[in-house]
């Protein structure tokens, strides 16, 4: 093997005559500068454009939020909430406003309401929408919509001074501030749930989508009661609906990418119709390489004040108060909403780092951490045939052939750096193993650390006697291409055995391992039903733990073997070179998404959320958001096949197929929908039987229902109870009653009557592409090499 180690340009590498350019390797040691508490990783112009709209971080808090209010007053952020017309929003106070207004002072003074105001504020508020805001129970609603969280004295302040709320909408400051945190008013937060009944906070990615989700559905709900038909606000309540099950469900990394996806499959109007700032930054959502890490919710409503979180000097978190101005909600709130990488993002984590205490610029190298630089670039010129760089990652051979990447990073325990084993190149498949006691030193500089992990690499079977989990790893793992079982003596006489034979303890070693064991001396084969066990043990896990295209580097190494008689480990190491990316400062530019994911075991984690439907369900095959998915298909392509037989003459047929995924027909509608399974099949012949079809003769492979009577008396409230018993056998949980966009029972036409576009669409399923499977589900079949 050939490395290209003593080539790099690096001022502090001793091979090199460079005198000004730092390797990616060394700057990576030298942007590596963990601080206590929480701290973003933000460009410095985006922490400066933040500090510039409120001032700095000296002063007083009031002069911080009026200078702030002042210089984003004409912002986009701002503007969605005034009003076109600078009009009193509240039409209609309750009882009077002299009432009213000793109501406001009664409630500033902390007086407990009398039995009076108590029914002024259950007849409500009327507003310039004809939206009701009422205080029922000691909680507030928006035409009937809960609004968790509003506490009395918190929406009196912003009622009360009629200058204050003058030109600016309140029904929709009050709808969007109390979705910046989902977790208000619910009894049990939005959790994560792992194995064991363990669990952990939303993680930081979700929380701005957790909140533009929880407005949609909240806005929708209020909507509904005023201005929108029930095929408008239907459709995106269910498509708000699936985006948050598929979003907080599935075991993704890729979260932009699956929401790209749902937004191209978005109902029609939804941007339109909500015309937001978040919104459209939602829909110009780009991939992002570097993931901002956030502690718990930006906002949160207090029983007086409306709180944001802003970072300590030492670290940590805390809440101060927000003026009860809607200029400053307006902005908080669309910044809140929106997601984390968008410029919106941006300037609210600008502002939650930066509002006590400034920025830091990361702070020279000093003199010890340069030594130990040049320190580890003589370890790795020492070992230039193990040790390969690219970038700012080492790729380092073990002693017996297999792969570590190793990267200057938070890892486990505390640990500084990653440390990967590498099953799979090309594609990358590979699993973090961590040698770390726990503890750091930050007396001994990192570039002796980096050293030291490399030389603990390249001499894996010395170190596993003291580490017990590389140990493991050497013991059940083969090397880089190696077969796990049956490996060739030959490829077994290559390795640098005669190196660890010697020595009592690798004989031990060598004694345990299993895969160099000979086949003779494998007991365990000759017991019966150990091809099933192989089987099993292989795949469990649903096959995640093993590589789905290993045999291809497998079978790469016996031809090379068998040819030249060595190992192409050269062509290893240029297939590992063309998947690194580069290093852009803080980070790494790689096209892997969802790091945040891929620091613990995929295979561990099961994304569940209280209050949310359980996994996706297994015949969705297409796009999130997909019209026929989900509760998409239950609230749109079911209630167009309902419409269809609905206004369908006397005499007319429809074919319902006795198998599953075939398409159902209609005699005089050109509307296709693909029939999954039968409790499809029983719901759709029970509402033919409810609207007066009967069977026909049957016309293989379908049934044929010919409609010879008017719908039943009782077809609307029986099919209300068909629905709801269809979606609790689904365990469907927080998502919109079906049948509020299905069409009233009419009449049969003495005609056949014009049909809108919409039932002559196609929703037949699409085949499932091979890009669809699981996520390392192996592409054979696993019983041919079994038994030989």
């Amino acid at each position: 093997m050939t490395s290209n180690v003593r080539e790099i340009k690096c001022v502090h590498n001793p091979a090199s005559d460079e005198t000004h350019h730092v390797c990616d390797w060394c700057q990576s040691i030298v942007d590596f500068q963990p601080q206590k508490g929480w701290n973003v990783t933000l460009k410095p112009d985006d922490h400066e454009r933040a500090m510039a709209l409120f001032g700095g971080s000296t002063g007083s808090s009031k002069r911080k939020w009026q200078m702030l209010q002042q210089t984003t007053r004409d912002i986009d952020d701002v503007q969605w909430a005034r009003l076109p017309v600078a009009i009193d929003p509240i039409v209609r106070p309750p009882d009077s406003w002299s009432a009213f207004e000793t109501l406001v002072a009664a409630v500033g003074r902390g007086d407990q309401l009398t039995h009076h105001q108590e029914k002024m504020l259950r007849g409500g508020i009327v507003f310039h929408d004809g939206s009701i805001l009422r205080y029922l129970d000691s909680a507030w609603n928006l035409n009937g919509v809960p609004l968790p969280g509003l506490s009395l004295s918190v929406v009196v302040a912003l009622l009360g001074e009629p200058e204050k709320r003058r030109g600016w909408n309140i029904p929709a400051l009050l709808v969007s501030v109390v979705s910046v945190n989902p977790d208000l008013g619910q009894a049990d937060p939005l959790m994560q749930r792992l194995r064991m009944g363990r669990q952990r906070d939303l993680r930081p990615m979700y929380r701005p989508l957790a909140s533009m989700l929880t407005w949609l559905s909240n806005r929708l709900k209020v909507d509904r009661t005023m201005k929108m038909d029930s095929s408008e606000y239907v459709p995106m309540m269910a498509w708000s609906h699936d985006i948050r099950t598929c979003m907080f469900e599935r075991r993704t990394a890729n979260i932009e990418g699956l929401f790209q996806n749902a937004l191209s499959n978005h109902p029609p109007g939804l941007f339109h119709t909500y015309n937001t700032p978040w919104m459209r930054a939602w829909q110009d959502l780009q991939p992002e390489n570097q993931r901002q890490e956030t502690q718990k919710w930006a906002l949160d409503l207090g029983k007086k004040r409306l709180r944001f979180r802003v970072r300590t000097q030492s670290g940590p978190l805390r809440l101060i108060h927000v003026p009860t101005e809607p200029s400053a909600w307006a902005l908080l709130c669309s910044l809140t909403l929106s997601p984390l990488n968008s410029e919106a993002g941006k300037l609210l984590l600008g502002l939650q780092h930066n509002w006590s205490v400034p920025y830091s610029q990361p702070s020279q190298p000093s003199e010890p951490l340069m030594k130990s630089m040049r320190f580890c670039h003589e370890i790795m010129n020492g070992l230039d045939a193990k040790v390969h760089l690219e970038s700012a990652r080492a790729l380092v051979f073990g002693r017996l052939g297999h792969l570590y990447e190793i990267s200057v990073q938070h890892g486990q325990h505390g640990a500084p750096y990653t440390i990967q084993h590498i099953t799979d190149v090309h594609p990358n498949q590979m699993h973090s193993i961590c040698i770390h006691s726990g503890q750091f030193s930050k007396t001994v500089p990192l570039g002796d650390t980096m050293g030291g992990v490399l030389l603990s690499m390249v001499n894996d079977v010395v170190a596993a006697r003291e580490i017990d989990s590389l140990e493991e790893l050497l013991l059940h793992q083969a090397p880089f291409g190696f077969s796990r079982l049956n490996i060739p003596p030959a490829w077994i006489n290559a390795l640098d055995l005669d190196s660890i034979e010697p020595r009592s303890n690798d004989r031990y070693f060598m004694e345990h391992c299993r895969w160099l064991q000979p086949p003779r001396q494998r007991r365990q084969e000759q017991r019966a039903g150990h091809g099933l066990h192989e089987l099993l043990l292989r795949n469990r896990y649903g096959g995640r733990t093993r590589s789905r295209t290993s045999e291809r580097w497998n079978a790469r190494f016996h031809d090379v073997f068998d040819r030249e008689g060595r190992f192409p480990y050269p062509e290893v190491v240029e297939a590992w070179r063309s998947t690194v990316q580069t290093y852009d400062g803080h980070r790494f530019r790689d096209g892997r998404q969802g790091g945040f994911l891929a620091r613990g075991r995929q295979d561990f984690l099961h994304h569940r959320y209280h209050h949310l439907m359980p996994h996706r369900r297994f015949d969705d095959v297409h796009e999130e958001g997909d019209v026929r998915d989900g509760e998409r298909r239950w609230c749109e392509v079911f209630a167009r096949v309902w419409e269809a037989l609905v206004n369908q003459p006397l005499g007319s047929t429809f074919q319902l197929p006795v198998e599953d995924g075939h398409s159902l027909a209609f005699e005089h509608v050109g509307l296709q929908a693909t029939v999954r399974n039968s409790l499809e099949r029983n719901f759709l012949m029970r509402i033919a039987k409810l609207l007066g079809y009967v069977s026909d003769e049957p016309t293989e492979p379908n049934l044929v229902y010919v409609r010879r009577d008017h719908p039943r008396p009782n077809a609307r409230l029986r099919l209300t109870e068909l629905l709801q018993d269809v979606q609790d056998r689904q365990r469907v949980r927080g998502a919109p009653p079906r049948w509020w966009n299905y069409v009233d029972v009419a009449a049969p036409p003495q005609g056949v009557p014009h049909f809108r576009w919409q039932l002559h669409l196609d929703h037949r399923d699409a085949a499932r592409s091979a890009d669809a499977a699981a996520v390392g589900d192996p592409p054979f079949s696993g019983i041919g090499d079994l038994f030989g």
